[in-house]
């Protein structure tokens, strides 16, 4: 505005000067007078009308102001163009410059959002260290991240066993297991396979192809989140489970330009797995993933105590190999560590989920049957012989007709808590 008014002084102020200096030259100077007075005579005879000079020079003078007017009209309409050309670069200026700073602005506070959710997610993560409440809060801080207005993600966690080599399905938020054609794929299936091999995130924006491990029938389930990722969730170069999920395009469209901000969300999830496999692991015999023997002590303590409260059954299995030391000294220790690897599967995958199997030492394994018999007329003890019974069957199928000295068989011991007791139960662990 203080632009334009400046203007438009200026051109009045030359418009003014201007009619001065015409009327100056034209009153004073006497040659011109003269020179008016030699056309007027030239061309009188060739005019239409009758004219005295008194009348021509009024007539020259219209002419001459007319002349003045377009030439100034001319030099206005030229600066006023200049000036609104002026104008819009300074708006255009100042526009490109307000949103260059709204840009910044939203920037920032998306930054402070980021970081935020950032410091919220990892005081989620850290707030419980059991694994259980751990995977749980994975899965919903990968769905509530990668959810759009849209559509909510639909994500698995998929978790390395170290046993097994395998990836087995954990959990999932808005899915469950109904939705893949297997529980547990080899590292090397194709669906898989380029995200275990390149350990960084797979983005798929038509996932149907790629992800053969997807029931067809089931994959209407995931609405509108027909895009997908696999992230693994990793520690230095070993991942510990992958995540499977499925979200919105519009997800993908700027995962880019929030590349920075998914990655630091990546490593808070692959840091609180890491937390839990570590507690699990805290807790296992690495080579039988059965429970180590200071953690199954503990767990009999606390059992003992429990039954001798509420009055509970309660069973003990002392597993030995029958002949193991000719498999070490015949075929080798690294022989003998898969043989125990084998025992030990055997036995997890015969013993209950309440019921506790632990690595004693060497090649004997210790099994807790809570509450087994429980109602027996017989004092408890059918329960826990026949549990006792299904694991020796077992391991006898699984070496029946190998060669020795890998032929094996098992010992099993079986102590009960009887019930009603002669006595309170109580255990102390020789030191």
């Amino acid at each position: 505005m203080g632009t334009m008014s400046f203007l438009r002084g200026l051109l009045w102020f030359l418009f003014f000067i201007a009619l001065l200096t015409v009327a100056m030259y034209a009153t004073g100077n006497f040659a011109l007078s003269d020179y008016l007075a030699a056309v007027f005579l030239q061309f009188q005879p060739y005019l239409p009308l009758e004219l005295n000079f008194d009348q021509f020079l009024v007539v020259v003078t219209v002419v001459s102001l007319i002349v003045v007017a377009i030439v100034f009209v001319g030099s206005a309409g030229i600066l006023v163009f200049m000036a609104a050309r002026l104008s819009v670069a300074q708006q255009k200026q100042l526009g490109q410059s307000a949103a260059a700073q709204r840009e910044i602005s939203h920037i920032k506070e998306q930054h402070q959002h980021h970081y935020d959710d950032l410091i919220t997610l990892s005081r989620a993560l850290t707030k419980r260290l059991d694994k259980r409440v751990l995977v749980q809060a994975i899965v919903e801080a990968a769905s509530r991240t990668t959810s759009v207005a849209q559509a909510n993600s639909v994500v698995s966690l998929w978790l390395l066993h170290f046993e097994t080599d395998t990836l087995h399905f954990e959990i999932g938020r808005y899915c469950d297991e109904t939705l893949f054609t297997q529980t547990e794929y080899q590292p090397t299936d194709p669906s898989f396979a380029h995200v275990m091999t390149t350990q960084k995130p797979w983005l798929l924006t038509g996932w149907e192809e790629q992800l053969a491990c997807v029931r067809r029938e089931k994959a209407a389930a995931t609405g509108s989140a027909t895009s997908a990722m696999l992230v693994p969730l990793q520690i230095e170069e070993s991942i510990l489970g992958v995540l499977v999920l499925f979200c919105h395009p519009d997800v993908l469209k700027s995962y880019e330009e929030q590349r920075a901000y998914y990655d630091a969300v990546w490593g808070e999830l692959s840091l609180a797995l890491a937390i839990a496999v570590q507690g699990e692991l805290a807790i296992l015999d690495r080579l039988t993933g059965t429970h180590n023997r200071e953690y199954f002590m503990k767990r009999l303590i606390q059992e003992i105590d429990r039954a001798n409260r509420f009055q509970f059954p309660l069973s003990l299995l002392m597993v030995d190999i029958d002949d193991f030391k000719a498999v070490n000294d015949t075929l080798g220790h690294p022989q003998g560590d898969a043989v125990l690897k084998i025992i030990g599967k055997l036995i997890r995958k015969e013993v209950r989920a309440i019921d506790l199997a632990g690595r004693y030492g060497g090649e004997e394994f210790i099994i807790l049957l809570p509450e087994t018999g429980a109602g027996e007329e017989a004092g408890g003890a059918v329960g826990a012989l026949t549990a006792a019974e299904r694991i020796r069957k077992c391991v006898d199928d699984e070496f029946h007709g190998l060669q020795k000295p890998l032929n094996l068989t098992i010992s099993v011991g079986v102590a009960v808590r009887r019930f009603p007791p002669l006595r309170p139960l109580q255990f102390q662990e020789a030191g």
